[in-house]
């Protein structure tokens, strides 16, 4: 099996045998199987939270060692998501990923405008809560993604009275002019590199490849915000504001959490 990790490393990576092995001895805290599934759950394990057999390396790698853990992070990421939220379409599995990349999407130059904004979904999530129409998550915030770039902070936090109305809006702002994006060509090359592995390995998410060739479709002719499916809608009532990760650490996570 080693002598195997030997050869793959060295086809991938470049690296002469020796130097290899030399790196070989240093991955010691992922599990490489020559007979096992592709990959599949490790709760025993503390280090990790999955093992990667040699046959799912060898088909994620399909350039370099570094592409294939990142395939490996969106699979997880979409497997959390699907777990978190199993109404989710393949529409929301990019929304979350672009958001990750891209943040809220636009910049905000009248805080007035979003701040007035705010104030109508507030007003309407408390009439739907005061009907029954709408429940309070069970989660007050959850990162998007694979990377974490953004925080999706639910708006049940203003209503509790754990962040006031202002500083979740001066987040938002700040959020969307300052955080960090990635150039709109990297978003749509991450995407096609996540829509392989939504064909490959979740096909089962219902209309899947309708979708995905729909998505394609308009981010071919440069429509690269989307808003969520109307499953997700109808299911989870999404209502919340997508926060850069170091302010949301920083400014508001302590205060959801005390």
């Amino acid at each position: 099996m080693r002598k195997m990790l030997h050869l793959f490393l060295s086809a991938v990576l470049g690296l002469s045998v020796p130097g290899v092995a030399a790196l070989a001895q240093q991955v010691d805290t992922t599990g490489i199987y020559g007979e096992r599934k592709d990959s599949l759950s490790a709760a025993v394990f503390t280090v990790r939270t999955e093992i990667i057999s040699a046959s799912g390396l060898m088909k994620m790698a399909c350039c370099n060692l570094s592409e294939s853990f990142e395939n490996s992070a969106s699979v997880t990421a979409v497997r959390q998501m699907l777990k978190d939220y199993p109404q989710s379409r393949v529409q929301d599995i990019y929304k979350s990923f672009c958001q990750d990349n891209l943040g809220p999407g636009h910049l905000i130059p009248d805080p007035e405008y979003a701040r007035n904004y705010l104030r109508e979904e507030l007003a309407a999530m408390r009439e739907d809560l005061d009907s029954g129409r709408y429940e309070a998550p069970a989660r007050m915030y959850a990162p998007v993604g694979d990377q974490g770039n953004y925080v999706r902070v639910d708006l049940a936090v203003v209503l509790d009275g754990l962040v006031s109305e202002e500083d979740l809006l001066d987040a938002f702002v700040r959020s969307a002019n300052e955080g960090r994006k990635v150039p709109a060509e990297q978003w749509v090359d991450k995407w096609n590199g996540l829509s392989g592995i939504l064909r490959r390995d979740f096909s089962a998410i219902p209309d899947a490849q309708r979708d995905i060739q729909r998505i394609d479709s308009l981010v071919r002719e440069g429509h690269l915000i989307l808003h969520h499916s109307i499953a997700f809608e109808q299911a989870y009532h999404p209502h919340y504001r997508i926060i850069a990760k170091d302010i949301f650490e920083t400014e508001l996570k302590p205060r959801i959490d005390r």
